[in-house]
């Protein structure tokens, strides 16, 4: 855990000694790029309260008087109930039922669902850290513990057709660069939550794509380097690097996991360079 992290959890464990106490509250957990040891200095602090029911408005407000907070933003952002100021630091307080909680884990433990906010509750369990509740949170974080191999296959199979670059290879040489970015950058996307499906990782969220790729065993060489520099080369140097990395993913697809059909990806990786037309048909 870095320094920026060490802090902002001493400044938890100072804020958890009065949230316990509210009737209703069975665990408190940290959340957030504290509990992964990924802050840095623009990074807020996450707290999560775990409840039978949700708390009342009442009850709600009683818990940000205890704690002099302010909102951080006004009630027309769709963040203002949750972002708080506490002695002028910003802390994201959420609410959540027990409930609510194994129902999603159930979605994605038994059900395999690929969605994203579901899979990043996961990790926020398997990484968070308990202040409260200490039993609860260690019941869960063994229940994700291990990572279903079919979660895998789902992702793989999803995201795999993604590696196509046909209409990449006609933004480039059409020299379109909005066009490029964009794919460029939707093709990584589908290419980490690959990476992570191969490491049996839950998702982070994009915003901690570098630091999680580099807590991964398998991906591809020098891949957090590789995958920024990508948007500082000339766009066919990109072209050509984006093809090097997904293909190198690839291979480690087919060896991990030799029962997923990959020809559609093989497919959308071999595309020509277009071909121009500048007269018509005879």
């Amino acid at each position: 855990m870095n320094n920026q992290s060490k802090w902002r959890l001493d400044f938890a464990t100072q804020l958890h000694s009065k949230l316990r106490h509210f009737s209703g509250v069975h665990a408190i957990l940290v959340g957030g790029s504290v509990a992964r040891g990924y802050s840095d200095v623009y990074s807020d602090l996450e707290l999560i309260l775990y409840w039978d029911e949700y708390p009342c408005e009442d009850t709600k407000y009683s818990i940000i008087n205890d704690l002099n907070a302010k909102f951080s933003y006004p009630k027309l952002d769709h963040g203002h109930e949750s972002a708080l100021l506490i002695n002028g630091f910003p802390v994201d307080l959420w609410h959540r039922t027990i409930a609510e909680e194994e129902i999603t884990m159930n979605k994605v433990l038994h059900e395999y669902s690929l969605d994203l906010n579901a899979n990043n509750t996961l990790d926020t369990i398997r990484n968070g850290i308990p202040l409260y509740g200490k039993n609860l949170m260690q019941k869960w974080k063994k229940d994700v513990t291990k990572y279903p191999e079919e979660l895998s296959i789902q992702f793989l199979e999803e995201y795999l057709p993604h590696f196509h670059l046909r209409q990449l290879n006609f933004a480039v040489h059409r020299d379109n660069p909005t066009a490029i970015y964009a794919m460029i950058s939707a093709i990584q996307s589908s290419l980490f939550l690959i990476l992570l499906a191969l490491n049996q990782s839950y998702f982070p969220t994009y915003k901690w794509i570098y630091k999680r790729l580099y807590e991964l065993a398998y991906v591809p060489t020098q891949i957090e380097s590789k995958l920024r520099n990508i948007y500082k080369l000339e766009p066919l140097e990109a072209l050509e690097q984006l093809h090097s990395i997904l293909t190198e993913t690839l291979t480690m697809v087919e060896e991990m996991f030799p029962q997923v059909n990959t020809a559609f990806a093989k497919y959308g990786l071999d595309q020509k360079i277009p071909k121009p037309y500048y007269h018509a048909p005879l």
